[in-house]
């Protein structure tokens, strides 16, 4: 990604698919923490204009309609927070915000400085009065790998009911890793020196894994995030430019994100690419999942064994890249048909082919 020194600029097709994702992620999570009432956050750290030269709307735009255009009103509060440290982006933002005519419960509120510095000096006041952050939607989209240190991200996700969707910017991290003035953005950026692992790595597929590998398991480790997802995005020359992670404590929140991903790639891979984006190619077949493979990964999971249908589900949604959807139609039903497994159901009313909670699958 080449460095931007505009106000605004075109928008490439996996910003938009990213945006994709954070719309329908956040058309599901404000009702679903509105519906608990008192206050809800939304924070986009790096929040850009709002507008592309297109006219394309950015995320801070793409959050407030996702409130405004609601055929339901939410019940709670609702601040959304935009912070911009490039003064004319910050003020194209301002203006375009002001225009817009918000519901008596949202407030928005938009700010020149470093995302670091605002979020640092929001969570030491709540601190020091003794307080935690009402449930927030924090949204960390920054041009490269500096100002989002994992201590930030740990003090973030010390509050409940806090997720994050985090922009890793690999390549710009993969280009410069050997320059050692960037070396304590990079310490920073993973909360540890395990980065460095790669500097001798040569072979490029390794080098992404591994630095995605750390970061993954510094987020679960050094933040305390019970469960992430990440998604690969590719550029114009089909090499990885970024990924995106989410990070969130709850498993309705891992639902959700995991139906915005399968959205954008209905393969379930987990990838977009600039490079074989087609708006113009009709899709004649829709991409099916690999539910043999789902079939494989339970078999090798729990064969010899006889978990309750909820325990298969947490397994499909926390170690799988499947949906919870994908896995009793899909799988069990056809496997219960070929005598596969054998299914335990206290409901005497039990139909062939449905697999209440409760019920308990044995794998031979």
């Amino acid at each position: 990604m080449s460095r931007i020194t505009s106000t605004r600029w075109p928008i490439e097709p996996h910003t938009a698919a990213k945006h994709a994702i954070l719309k329908k992620y956040l058309h599901a999570w404000l009702p679903i923490m509105s519906s608990r009432g008192g206050s809800i956050n939304y924070v986009d750290g790096f929040s850009g204009p709002g507008e592309y030269t297109g006219g394309e709307e950015g995320s801070p735009l793409i959050a407030i309609r996702a409130i405004v255009e609601r055929a339901t009103p939410l019940a709670a509060k609702c601040t959304l927070t935009f912070i911009e440290a490039d003064r004319s982006r910050y003020e194209y933002l301002a203006q375009k915000i002001a225009g817009i005519t918000l519901p008596n419960n949202v407030r928005a509120g938009c700010y020149c400085d470093r995302f670091e510095t605002i979020m640092t000096a929001e969570l030491d006041r709540l601190e020091g009065e003794g307080n935690v952050i009402a449930p927030a939607f924090v949204f960390i989209d920054p041009f490269g790998f500096s100002g989002v240190p994992m201590s930030l991200i740990r003090r973030i996700m010390n509050n409940p009911h806090c997720e994050v969707l985090i922009t890793f910017i690999y390549e710009e991290l993969n280009r410069f890793i050997s320059l050692e003035s960037l070396w304590p953005a990079a310490t920073a950026l993973f909360g540890n020196d395990e980065w460095r692992r790669v500097m001798n790595v040569t072979e490029s597929r390794l080098r992404e894994s591994t630095l995605h590998g750390i970061y993954q398991t510094q987020l679960r480790a050094a933040a305390g995030i019970r469960h992430v997802l990440s998604f690969k995005m590719k550029n114009r020359s089909n090499t990885t430019d970024y990924f995106l992670f989410f990070g969130t404590n709850h498993i309705l929140g891992l639902k959700k994100m995991k139906e915005a991903m399968w959205n954008v790639d209905e393969s379930g891979s987990f990838l977009f690419s600039d490079n074989t984006h087609n708006p113009s190619q009709p899709v004649l077949f829709q991409q099916e999942p690999d539910f043999g493979l789902l079939k494989h990964l339970l078999l090798a999971r729990f064969r010899g064994s006889a978990p309750t249908v909820g325990e298969l589900e947490e397994y499909v949604l926390t170690e799988t890249p499947f949906r919870e959807t994908h896995y009793k139609r899909q799988v069990l039903k056809p496997m219960e048909q070929t005598e596969e497994i054998r299914v335990r159901c206290p409901r005497r009313d039990r139909r062939k082919g449905s697999f209440p909670e409760d019920c308990i699958i044995e794998f031979p």
